[in-house]
């Protein structure tokens, strides 16, 4: 197997063994391996990179010592962009600390791979910022260190983003002082959600607090039966926030705010916004029809109403230094209220044809992420007539991060490349329709080579692997392991 990219020596011994596999690759003959190793950063911005490095080494067998030098420069070039050079030595150039710890990933990959590291030099970009995971942590309580060990496994492989899904209809599983009567009994506590937050800022992930509002509340509403949205002639409200009320609204607010000083490194706010009642039907909830008329005028309908409660809740969240996001799938339907055009769409959905087509969004100029649930989503139990992930079908599909979910009717939905900045990335997630389908250990194991099979293809917008050289690739760097902790 050769997997190199069209820059790199077919006749090289030793193929570059990583995902993602860097944009271009120039090996020669020979390979590092030595018995001892110094790790040095010619910055203080490195240092920490350079302490984590001389551990990790370490646990392969490498020790401290003498025997060769991976230097950590600091250089010029974009965010998480790096080159490594290898001979007796290692050369390691970034301008972050998150574009060093991208490259010494490369180097532990190869290393658990084949035990060494070619010689060459090897550089590398990504076309997307942003390569994310979303874990439905409120249908299924994963535990803390769980998700500990999930975000090691996230970094290992260049995901910057983890979105922690902690309400939903099923639970609230994360622990609240302004509200402890909505608190699932199995929680997440808050001194392990700072923990959690410790680890991501670590590991270079942004950690994206998910509260899904004004839907999927019914496990909250049950605690607050009085803020529900009315009885609609039979269509369920029981999920669904009254956001006719104000009173209703400051306790959205009010959820937010209890959350998010968990989270104070924290940049971005998954709101959701989704499957608020049912949108088919949205003109047969009458308090719904009734309020939007009265604040919006006599053409408004439901979708105004929330789309002016997201555009609320979005400028609460940025008070507090939060960029949010919401799902696609309500979206862009008002007739009066514009959508903020700063607000993130993120595009999991066209499954029915009244939804927006992405075309509305790129002309409304809103930033996209995309969770292609077609192709990224597992559903646990693979309810909803969802089937579990495979690499195998993110190759077949070509699928890169300008490739959408098809309209109904079969349309492509693609943004080619070059991709536009508005184009932020793209995500995997995990959803626990079914909790009792999997244990966290075989949701760990189930997601790893599909998850892996997108961070590949998220870095580099396609892949020069074929898919038996990637699933090669994969099964040879094995799994990541934490180190132990290191003084701060």
């Amino acid at each position: 197997m050769t997997a190199l990219h069209d820059t790199g020596r077919a006749d090289s011994p030793h193929p570059w063994l990583a995902i993602p596999q860097p944009t271009t690759a120039e090996l020669s003959s020979g390979a590092w391996r030595p018995s001892t190793v110094r790790v040095a950063a010619d910055d203080p911005m490195l240092a920490r990179e350079a302490e984590r490095l001389t551990r990790e080494l370490a646990a392969l067998g490498i020790p401290d010592g003498e025997g060769s030098v991976v230097c950590l420069r600091r250089d010029d070039r974009a965010d998480e962009s790096f080159e490594i050079t290898v001979g007796e030595d290692i050369a390691v150039s970034a301008s972050t600390a998150v574009g060093a710890f991208r490259a010494t990933r490369q180097l532990l990959h190869n290393l658990r791979a084949q035990g060494l590291v070619p010689h060459g030099r090897v550089c590398s970009a990504p076309v997307v910022t942003e390569r994310g995971f979303h874990l439905d942590a409120a249908r299924k309580h994963f535990p803390a260190p769980w998700i500990v060990d999930l975000l090691h496994a996230l970094a290992d492989v260049g995901i910057t983003t983890f979105q922690w899904h902690v309400s939903e209809n099923e639970g609230f599983r994360i622990g609240s002082e302004a509200f402890p009567e909505i608190v699932s009994s199995a929680h997440v506590t808050r001194a392990e959600a700072l923990v959690v937050a410790d680890t991501a800022a670590d590991l270079h992930i942004d950690l994206v607090p998910s509260l899904d509002m004004p839907g999927h509340l019914r496990h909250a509403l049950a605690a607050h039966p009085e803020l529900r949205l009315p009885d609609a002639g039979g269509l369920p409200t029981d999920h669904a926030l009254d956001i006719t009320r104000t009173a209703a609204v400051d306790f959205a607010a009010a959820l937010i705010d209890d959350v998010a000083a968990l989270f104070p490194r924290s940049t971005r706010w998954h709101l959701g916004g989704d499957e608020f009642v049912d949108f088919a039907r949205i003109e047969e909830y009458p308090a719904l029809a009734a309020a939007a008329r009265e604040k919006h005028g006599p053409r408004a309908t439901g979708f105004d109403l929330l789309t002016a409660f997201v555009n609320a809740m979005s400028a609460h969240l940025r008070a507090r230094g939060l960029a949010p996001r919401v799902w696609n799938d309500g979206m862009l339907r008002s007739e009066t209220v514009a959508l903020d055009p700063d607000l993130v769409l993120t595009w999991w959905t066209n499954w029915h044809v009244e939804m927006r087509p992405l075309a509305a969004a790129v002309d409304a100029g809103n930033p996209l992420v995309n969770f292609h649930d077609a192709l990224l989503y597992y559903v646990l139990g693979e309810k909803a007539g969802y089937t579990y992930p495979t690499s195998a079908r993110i190759w077949e599909s070509e699928w890169h991060p300008g490739l959408f979910p098809a309209l109904p009717d079969g349309t492509r939905q693609e943004i080619p490349m070059p991709y536009p900045a508005r184009l932020l990335g793209a995500s995997f997630s995990v959803w626990s329709d079914d909790a009792s389908a999997q244990t966290p250990e075989e949701v760990a194991d189930g997601v790893r080579r599909p998850l892996r099979a997108m961070a590949e293809r998220a870095w580099n917008g396609t892949s020069a692997l074929s898919h038996d050289q990637f699933c090669e690739i994969d099964a040879a760097i094995g799994v990541a392991t934490a180190p132990g902790p290191c003084a701060r």
